[in-house]
C-alpha cells in the first residue's frame, strides 16, 4: 500500500489519478484547507501510515512528509518542470527540478527529459522515470461551440526569480478591454490563496472568476497566461495559448522551458497594450501555430496517453527494490 500527500489543491489534482489508479491504495492525508477539494475529486481524507511509501508533489510537502515520519517518499514533479537555471541565484533552488536538499537515493517520476537531465545530474544514485502528467492526462477537452470563451489567468508573486513574478499588475489596465472583446472567465495560480486582488479587479473588468482550472478546460478556447504550467496544460488539451511576457521578465536570460525554449508553444504578448490582438491570433489558431504548439506539447509532456499508468508501473517497481534495499 502507497499513500499520498498534499497540502495545496494543485497538489491534490496532480496526485489524485495516481492515487486512484494504485492497485492497493493507502490513505490520501489531505491538509485540511483542501479536503473539500480532495472530496470532490472522490477523495476521502485519511491519517496515513508513516510505515508505508509515500508519495508527493511539491518540496514542502515532501519536508512535511518527512516531519511526519515517512522515510521512504517518491516525489512526483507538480507541473511542468520548469526551472531557473539561467541564474546562478536560482540555479539550484530547493523547489524547482534538480533543486538542493531532496532524496539523494528516491524516485523521481517528472514529466519530461529537460526536468530529468536536471534530477539526474543532482542526484546520479536517483531513479528517475519520465511519465508525463498524469493530470493532463486527467483534464477535460473542449470542442468549438459558437463565440470562443478566452481564460486569463497570472502567477503568484514569487518572489524567487523576475520570472516567477506575477504580470498581474502590468496587465491589469488591458483586462476591462479584454472582457468587452470576448466572452472571457478569470483564473488565477492557486497560492494567490484569500488575497482578492486579482479577483476584484476581474469583477470590475466584467470578468467572471474560476477557481477550478478543469472548469476553466471544460469552458475556455484560449488560455492566456503569464507564467504556469497550466499553459502548457491547456495547450495539451489542442487549444492555443497566449504567453503574458512581464516587463521584469529578462529576454536576454535562458532558463529554459518557459524562459525560453518552450515559449513558441503559443502566442507571446509583450505589452498590455498589445493583449487583445495577441488573443485575436491565439483565436485564429493559423496552421503554423498549431503545428508549432503540438511540437512543444509533444516536448514538455512525451508521455500523454499512459502517463498514469507509466507512474504506477515506475511505483510498483519502487516499492519491492526499496524493500530489499531496506
Amino acid at each position: 500500500m502507497i499513500d499520498c500527500y498534499a497540502s495545496e489543491r494543485h497538489f491534490v489534482d496532480h496526485l489524485a489519478p495516481v492515487w486512484h489508479a494504485l492497485p492497493e491504495p493507502g490513505d490520501f492525508v489531505a491538509h485540511r484547507t483542501v479536503r473539500e477539494h480532495a472530496a470532490d475529486l472522490g477523495i476521502e481524507h485519511g491519517p496515513g501510515d508513516p510505515e508505508r511509501p509515500v508519495v508527493v508533489a511539491s518540496w514542502g510537502d515532501y519536508k512535511r512528509a518527512v516531519k511526519m515520519g515517512y522515510a521512504s517518499i517518491a516525489y512526483l514533479e507538480h507541473g511542468a518542470g520548469q526551472s531557473y537555471g539561467g541564474d546562478r541565484r536560482t540555479v539550484d533552488h530547493p523547489g524547482y527540478s534538480g533543486g538542493r536538499g531532496h532524496i539523494g537515493d528516491g524516485l523521481y517520476l517528472v514529466p519530461n527529459e529537460y526536468s530529468a537531465a536536471r534530477w539526474r545530474a543532482a542526484y546520479p544514485r536517483a531513479t528517475v522515470v519520465v511519465v508525463g502528467s498524469p493530470k493532463v492526462a486527467a483534464l477535460p477537452r473542449k470542442e468549438r461551440d459558437g463565440e470562443p470563451v478566452v481564460a486569463v489567468s497570472f502567477h503568484w508573486p514569487c518572489g524567487v526569480s523576475p520570472e516567477t513574478r506575477s504580470a498581474f499588475s502590468a496587465y491589469r489596465p488591458a483586462l476591462a478591454a479584454l472582457g468587452a472583446r470576448y466572452h472571457t472567465i478569470g483564473h488565477a495560480h492557486p497560492r494567490w490563496g484569500r488575497d482578492t486582488t486579482l479577483r476584484q479587479a476581474y469583477e470590475r473588468a466584467g470578468i467572471e472568476w474560476v477557481e477550478d482550472f478543469a472548469e476553466v478546460c471544460r469552458r475556455a478556447d484560449v488560455y492566456a497566461c503569464d507564467n504556469s504550467s497550466t499553459i502548457f496544460e491547456f495547450a495539451a488539451t489542442g487549444r492555443p495559448v497566449v504567453l503574458l511576457n512581464g516587463p521584469v521578465y529578462r529576454k536576454d536570460i535562458d532558463h529554459g522551458g518557459r524562459f525560453w525554449d518552450w515559449a513558441t508553444v503559443g502566442v507571446q504578448c509583450d505589452s498590455p497594450d498589445d493583449l487583445v490582438s495577441a488573443v485575436a491570433e491565439a483565436v485564429a489558431d493559423s496552421d503554423e501555430q498549431r503545428a508549432e504548439r503540438e511540437r512543444i506539447v509533444d516536448i514538455v509532456y512525451p508521455h500523454r496517453g499512459d502517463s498514469t499508468s507509466r507512474a504506477i508501473a515506475a511505483l510498483m517497481s519502487w516499492v519491492p527494490a526499496m524493500e530489499v534495499a531496506a
